[in-house]
């Protein structure tokens, strides 16, 4: 078993929770919206809706991320000097939708962040998981990209958040997603425990006790079936029990995607009707998101009767200990992974459109 209260590695699932979500609307009566539902319309990829305030709210009665994270009213004012719109010659590729995908505790703590794309065109769908370490060009204190969310949440709500996290996405990639999604942490166990558990093959015993966060993994090694809280253990192991030995950043990862296609395949079973209500629970209680409701049912609709292949990668990053331990990128390896990948233009992202850090 499993209790933990902050720093859950969530953020995956949330993608897969809004699919899930839009399938639940199609099944549940609105089919009959079909002929209304149109693909979505996005903006320039430039483009942010509104600014957070740079003075912090003194309303803000969030708990602080684990890292205290003050703001520097700079990295609100964060943009790119490219002009990424069709005046520009930034074509975009048609029907090639991108979206931010994260996951938070109670501590606003966003541990596992990823980028996704998906070319409806070629029925094709991308993750990039970033490591939550990973340095991005900054004022603040703590330079890493799991801070943005926490720092622009203390100067303006959720969306500040969102904003923020944008932003500092958008110097590792070249531009802006042109979604977010954003879950809250109960929503994991929840969803696997909906869909009955998934099947994973464990590749070792995961032994682990943390009394500081209340945490307590013990999962044997081998094929079995894991429900909700055993779930959250396997994707969030890292250390053996008395860290004696770890696993990388990039197993864990690894851990993750291999349990994202674990849970598709649940997704996509029959049985999944019967999790109906419950799923739309979750989806209410614990998702935020700003697909519209017709952007949701275009998207349903897509998962629901194309034959999706879905493609897993972690952004390309060496870790190195400075002050703090951070993830420095692979310049070449980033930018050709972008383009190969999470692109929604027609033409290459090239590598001075970024801002990445090196040691």
């Amino acid at each position: 078993m499993l209790r933990t209260r902050r720093s859950r590695n969530l953020f995956f699932t949330s993608f897969l929770i809004t699919l899930v979500s839009l399938f639940v609307i199609i099944a549940g009566g609105f089919v009959a919206w079909r002929s209304m539902v149109q693909p979505p319309v996005v903006g320039d990829a430039d483009d942010i809706p509104g600014r957070p305030n740079p003075t912090p709210n003194p309303d803000d009665d969030t708990v602080p991320a684990f890292f205290y994270v003050e703001p520097h009213p700079e990295d609100a004012l964060l943009e790119s000097p490219f002009n990424l719109t069709a005046e520009g010659g930034w074509e975009r590729k048609p029907n090639f939708f991108t979206f931010l995908v994260i996951g938070y505790d109670d501590g606003l703590n966003t541990d596992t962040i990823m980028v996704a794309a998906f070319d409806a065109a070629e029925q094709q769908a991308y993750i990039i998981s970033i490591p939550r370490d990973t340095q991005v060009d900054v004022q603040r204190g703590i330079r890493k990209i799991n801070a943005a969310y926490a720092a622009g949440r203390r100067n303006g709500g959720h969306e500040g958040g969102i904003d923020q996290m944008k932003r500092e996405i958008q110097t590792l990639i070249g531009f802006l997603p042109d979604f977010y999604v954003s879950i809250d942490e109960r929503a994991f166990v929840r969803v696997v425990d909906a869909v009955g558990g998934v099947n994973i093959d464990v590749p070792f015993h995961m032994h682990y006790r943390d009394p500081f966060q209340d945490l307590y993994i013990n999962i044997p090694a081998g094929p079995q079936r894991l429900f909700g809280e055993d779930a959250l253990g396997f994707v969030r192991f890292r250390y053996h029990y008395g860290r004696r030995s770890a696993i990388s950043v990039h197993q864990r990862q690894e851990h993750q995607h291999q349990f994202l296609q674990a849970l598709m395949q649940e997704l996509l079973t029959p049985r999944v009707i019967t999790s109906i209500p419950e799923l739309i629970r979750v989806y209410r209680d614990d998702v935020s998101t700003c697909l519209s409701l017709t952007d949701q049912l275009w998207f349903g609709e897509q998962f629901v009767r194309g034959d999706i292949e879905l493609h897993t990668y972690n952004f390309p990053v060496n870790s190195i200990r400075t002050t703090l331990w951070y993830d420095f990128p692979i310049h070449d390896e980033v930018i050709e992974l972008i383009n190969r990948t999470i692109n929604p233009f027609t033409r290459d992202i090239t590598l001075d459109m970024l801002r990445l850090m090196s040691p």
